[in-house]
C-alpha cells in the first residue's frame, strides 16, 4: 500500500478545513469557553492544540526544523476567530512547503529521530499517520465540545 505526500496533505486539509466549520459555528465567547468539568479544553484551545501536534510532527519531527512549541501553552490559549484562521493557514502553508522534504523523508529505511515519550522508535510514516491522527481525533473531540457550548 502506497499512501502519497499528495494524499496526506489533502487530508490534513480538509480535517483542518472541518476545524474551521466548526469554530466558525460559535459566538466568540463559545471559542473560548470550555466545558463544565474539570480538564475540559476550550475550543479555541483544542484546535491551538492540534495545529500544534500536526505542525510538531510534519515541521519538526518528519522535517527537522526548529520548533519553539510551548505544548502547554495551547491548553492555555485564548483568542479570536482569526488567530485561528491564522494559524489554519500556517499550518497548511508549512505542509505544503514540506512536501518534498516529506517526499524525501519517507524514502529513508532509518527511523525518524523522536523525542516523546512513546515507546520505541518511530517511522517517518508513522510520525506522519499521527501528525493526522492528532488532527482527525481532535476535530471530533472539538465537534462534540461545540455541541455541548451552542446547547
Amino acid at each position: 500500500m502506497v499512501i502519497s505526500v499528495e494524499d496526506f496533505v489533502l487530508f490534513c486539509e480538509r480535517t483542518i478545513d472541518g476545524m474551521l466549520d466548526c469554530v466558525d459555528a460559535l459566538t466568540p465567547d463559545q471559542l473560548n469557553e470550555a466545558p463544565p468539568w474539570d480538564g475540559a479544553s476550550s475550543p479555541f484551545q483544542l484546535m491551538a492544540h492540534a495545529l500544534g501536534a500536526c505542525t510538531w510532527w510534519v515541521d519538526h519531527m518528519v522535517c527537522h526544523q526548529p520548533s519553539a512549541r510551548n505544548r502547554d501553552a495551547e491548553f492555555g490559549a485564548t483568542g479570536s476567530h482569526q488567530e485561528l484562521q491564522t494559524m489554519a493557514t500556517a499550518t497548511k502553508v508549512m505542509l505544503h512547503a514540506n512536501r518534498t522534504a516529506m517526499t524525501q523523508a519517507t524514502g529513508l529505511v532509518e527511523p525518524t529521530r523522536t523525542q516523546t515519550p512513546l515507546d520505541g522508535e518511530w517511522t517517518v510514516g508513522a510520525a506522519l499517520i499521527h501528525a493526522y491522527e492528532e488532527l482527525a481525533q481532535h476535530l471530533g473531540h472539538l465537534e462534540m465540545t461545540a455541541d455541548l457550548l451552542k446547547a
